[in-house]
């Protein structure tokens, strides 16, 4: 749990250093969520009880990206209909048709990508996991990239972002998964 929780405040603190639109409100574990009968994930239930995010939208350098409240969370799957009942959409892009998905499985919870009509694809295998590469992703584009300077002048991503993002968020969700993420966020 201390984990847990040290993930989910070194998130909230890189969204308030860099200024992101939107807020937390800090709960303290007094929201009854809609989503515990889905899931014996602990990470994301902790996080929508104790840092719910209110109209977080975060630029990636592409198209911005903004992660639902717990009042805007049952909304997410507006649209996704054909997921299954377990899925939870908890992301989105702005523009919507790229949700961020929260598998509730015996396990945990895997959180699944997806963008047109394709299959949901494995970006981290829990939510934990997710916010952390997340995290990582906010502290190179806000920071060492100013949010638009990780492209050239012809508008393609600069090797030296991508191989930064691959060597800061690699060793917290693997190869494999780094790929479908970076795909997911800049394919």
């Amino acid at each position: 749990m201390n984990d847990m929780h040290s993930i989910f405040k070194n998130f909230v603190y890189a969204c308030e250093k860099y200024s992101i639109p939107g807020d937390f409100k800090v709960t303290n574990g007094e929201v009854e969520l809609f989503f515990d009968n889905l899931t014996n994930s602990s990470d994301i239930g902790f996080f929508y009880k104790n840092y719910n995010p209110e109209g977080l939208k975060i630029e990636t350098g592409f198209t911005p990206i903004k992660i639902h409240s717990i009042t805007d969370i049952e909304k997410g799957k507006t649209g996704y209909a054909y997921l299954p009942d377990n899925y939870l959409v908890f992301g989105d892009d702005v523009g919507g048709g790229k949700p961020i998905i929260a598998a509730f499985n015996d396990k945990g919870t895997s959180i699944y990508a997806n963008y047109d009509v394709g299959l949901p694809f494995e970006i981290g295998s829990s939510f934990c996991e997710f916010i952390s590469s997340l995290t990582k992703l906010i502290e190179l584009v806000y920071g060492k990239y100013n949010i638009f300077d990780i492209t050239d002048d012809e508008d393609i991503i600069k090797t030296e972002f991508i191989e930064d993002l691959r060597k800061s968020i690699t060793p917290v969700i693997g190869k494999e998964k780094f790929l479908k993420f970076y795909d997911y966020f800049y394919g």
